[in-house]
């Protein structure tokens, strides 16, 4: 019984050497990745294998060869045949999906490595399927494909720049650190990583380190580094502060970035524009309370910028509901400069939200007649038209905001609630135009209850 196994084990290996061996100089030709040698390749294929038809082996060079002279639904249509041959083969979904992604189509890239991975779990075919999970915007999934490649022994520099980012990302920066690290103990002068760790360290608030990496990665001819000055790098801690903190409301990280004003304010505590910036990113992490504090002290400094601090009130405001005094401080910006059309929107978004619609009216037009292209007042001057059953006039604003900008994705959803009102049939055609430019919920829920 154990001859016989061996026997068979043996045939085995030899089948597939002597696959391997027969399209060897197709293998030669396609690692070249140049059209002139892929088409060398085909016509190899088409004249001398042509018999080997019946073999996935075939279809998989075929495949491949395609995706290189740009014929790319040849290339699909023979890694499909490939699969249609060998459909246990996990090799060929890998190839199936690479295939998709490098042409742009991401969901069937994602299915194809799906199917890899559970034909077989290993690193590489994770770690594709990750690439693709993050382009697709499922971070914690792509992460969770980074991780189990690791586990699956696979790891290179460019698998530990992407899990690093999208830690840091998610704001696990010392998870993050500890792992672009590894990338560099693969690769010292991997000059992406470097430049990773540089935006890591900013986020640690680690300056100094992060002068050093971006310096580096610069030299090893990294350009998309972050710059950092040299007048910040040698320059005061109050320097540093504050190039940190602008970086870090920049990037979206206002944890880190409050950390920073902290800094900022015990060297300067009478500096209106720290307090701004502070509480603005309380307001970012809907901390109003410690907002409204910023903004309150802010005003009692020196030469504060009052428009500024106007308008972040009577958003913050607007915000909790509190639409009286959200009125009060975009009044205030209009006693400053009676020619803001913004101020006047917003003061007529919060009568609007009173049901003063009279006024929200007059300040809408108001705003238009400052700004006669100010889409936004037409967008929002069409919503409050809808509220009021005047149809026509809501159907009249809301062409004219997407006529003034195609991509206004509020404009769409107003566009179609006017055209549904008044029975219109092209309507959801506006609501699939919203949602493409970026209003989703609203969007979404009309699409699926009207639209099929």
């Amino acid at each position: 019984m154990k001859k016989h196994l061996f026997i068979i084990c043996l045939f085995i290996t030899l089948f597939f050497y002597g696959q391997e061996k027969k399209y060897s100089d197709i293998d030669s030709l396609l690692t070249k990745n140049s059209t002139i040698d892929a088409l060398t390749a085909l016509k190899k294929l088409k004249e001398n294998h042509v018999k080997d038809s019946i073999n996935s082996g075939y279809w998989l060079r075929f495949s491949k060869a395609s995706y290189t002279t740009y014929n790319y639904d040849n290339a699909k249509s023979s890694i499909n045949k490939a699969i249609k041959i060998s459909p246990n083969n996990a090799e060929y979904y890998f190839e199936k999906g690479l295939l998709h992604n490098r042409i742009g189509e991401l969901k069937p890239a994602l299915l194809a490595l799906d199917k890899a991975v559970k034909t077989e779990a290993k690193g590489e075919y994770l770690y594709w399927r990750g690439i693709v999970n993050q382009q697709l915007n499922n971070i914690e999934t792509a992460q969770n494909d980074y991780q189990k490649a690791i586990e699956n022994n696979f790891e290179s520099p460019e698998l530990y720049v992407n899990y690093a980012i999208l830690l840091s990302q998610n704001h696990e920066y010392k998870k993050s650190l500890e792992i672009i690290n590894k990338a560099i103990k693969i690769d010292n002068m991997h000059s992406h990583a470097i430049s990773t760790r540089a935006n890591i360290q900013l986020f640690l608030l680690k300056i100094d380190a992060a002068c050093d990496d971006s310096k580096t990665a610069l030299k090893l001819g990294y350009t998309q580094v972050i710059r950092i000055p040299d007048a910040i790098c040698n320059g005061t801690d109050n320097k540093k502060a504050l190039f940190l903190a602008e970086v870090l409301v920049s990037n979206k990280h206002y944890k880190q970035a409050i950390i920073a004003y902290i800094r900022l304010i015990n060297f300067d505590s009478l500096n209106s524009r720290h307090f701004l910036n502070r509480g603005y990113s309380y307001y970012q992490l809907k901390d109003f309370e410690k907002a409204e504090k910023d903004y309150l002290k802010g005003l009692t400094l020196e030469h504060p910028e009052f428009d500024k601090f106007y308008d972040n009130l009577s958003l913050l405001y607007f915000d909790q509901n509190n639409y009286k005094k959200a009125i009060e401080y975009s009044t205030k910006r209009i006693e400053l400069n009676s020619k803001n059309h913004v101020a006047y929107l917003d003061r007529g978004l919060s009568y609007r939200k009173m049901k003063k619609y009279k006024e929200a009216e007059k300040d809408f037009e108001t705003s238009l007649k400052i700004m006669p292209k100010f889409f936004r007042a037409f967008g929002y001057r069409s919503y409050l038209y809808l509220e009021q059953g005047k149809y026509q006039e809501a159907l009249k604003d809301a062409e004219r905001a997407v006529e003034i900008n195609p991509k206004y994705a509020y404009g769409y959803l107003v566009l179609a609630q006017s055209k549904q009102a008044l029975n219109l049939p092209d309507f959801c055609n506006d609501y699939f135009a919203a949602k493409k430019y970026g209003w989703g919920n609203e969007a979404d829920f009309a699409i699926k209850r009207f639209c099929k």
